[in-house]
């Protein structure tokens, strides 16, 4: 029993890993969810629950009818918080990048490799990752607000021109998948290594090519994800209350099982290369001060397809 309970146990291992990514998911939440938004929504659903008649004589006064049903009440309510909401995914657009290059950068040296604490960890990767990770949040955020915009237009000329509207709605399609296969490589690779936000989309575009399986079972198994969570919320509301707080951290780690051995390609070689100039010339003369690194330390070049990607962690080719 004395052994159970001891620190480097395996049970006690497991629990710290589970409240490590429960931490983690909080943590990504705080950054990329609308939670001021949430609070005010929740804040104006409890206020329906307190006093319902009140709101429904408003919302009869507002449409000169009744409500179908409560859901319509709350919906008028909570949609005077929208612009709340917009400010606020404005602001934390920047910091999704970041934040999800930090959360699978801890799910794989913290969870997996067993090395650092989370918390420091999680705001390390997040610090070293903000300056490409942020136009690159941004490059995404202007492109989900012009898909949108575009849905609407397609839904807008659908009565008058259909075939027109088809074509455009597959077309657009198109370009979302083929944007989400580039997407579940982009925050991983940026975890892994410095590089520029050029040459990060040229080398995810790249590697969902020639991983096309791969990059297709990640892609397919998120929007499954996020597809149960909007069918079912209704249903499971008791239960998905609770997904945020493991699923980032859950998709992360699970994903890193497929990402991981893809990335291990890109980044070996170097390291061979490395190591036999050092057995050849007995030492290595180079430099450290003039190697980049996330770390600080220790870093190899990788490259992708003839584009030079700089500065991966030392820990990661053990």
């Amino acid at each position: 029993m004395a052994n159970l309970l001891s620190p480097d146990s395996k049970v006690m291992t497991g629990i710290n890993k589970v409240v490590d990514m429960i931490w983690m998911s909080v943590l990504w939440c705080l950054f990329c969810l609308p939670v001021v938004w949430i609070f005010y929504a929740l804040s104006t659903i409890a206020a329906f629950g307190g006093d319902p008649d009140a709101y429904i004589e408003i919302y009869r006064t507002a449409f000169g009818t009744d409500p179908a049903s409560n859901a319509e009440v709350i919906g008028l309510m909570v949609s005077e918080t929208y612009y709340i909401l917009l400010i606020e995914m404005l602001v934390k657009g920047i910091l999704i990048g970041p934040a999800t290059s930090a959360l699978y950068y801890t799910m794989v040296k913290v969870i997996r490799r067993e090395r650092g604490y989370a918390t420091k960890t999680f705001f390390h990767g997040f610090k070293v990752n903000f300056k490409t990770g942020a136009p690159t949040s941004l490059i995404f955020v202007i492109f989900g607000i012009l898909m949108f915009v575009d849905f609407r237009y397609v839904d807008a000329v659908a009565a008058e021109n259909p075939t027109f509207s088809n074509v455009l709605n597959i077309a657009l399609m198109v370009v979302c998948i083929f944007v989400l296969l580039i997407l579940v490589w982009i925050f991983p690779l940026l975890s892994r290594f410095t590089i520029s936000v050029k040459a990060l989309f040229k080398n995810a575009m790249l590697i969902s090519i020639r991983h096309f399986i791969g990059s297709f079972i990640l892609a397919g198994g998120m929007v499954l994800i996020f597809w149960i969570l909007y069918r079912f919320a209704g249903d499971m509301a008791s239960i998905l209350i609770l997904f945020p707080f493991i699923l980032p951290a859950g998709i992360a780690l699970l994903s890193s099982f497929i990402i991981e051995p893809v990335l291990k390609r890109y980044t070996g070689g170097s390291n061979q290369s490395s190591s036999s100039e050092s057995d050849e010339g007995g030492e290595n003369t180079e430099d450290p001060a003039q190697t980049g690194s996330k770390e600080g330390s220790g870093d190899n070049e990788c490259i992708v397809e003839g584009e030079e990607v700089s500065s991966v962690d030392e820990w990661y080719n053990e």
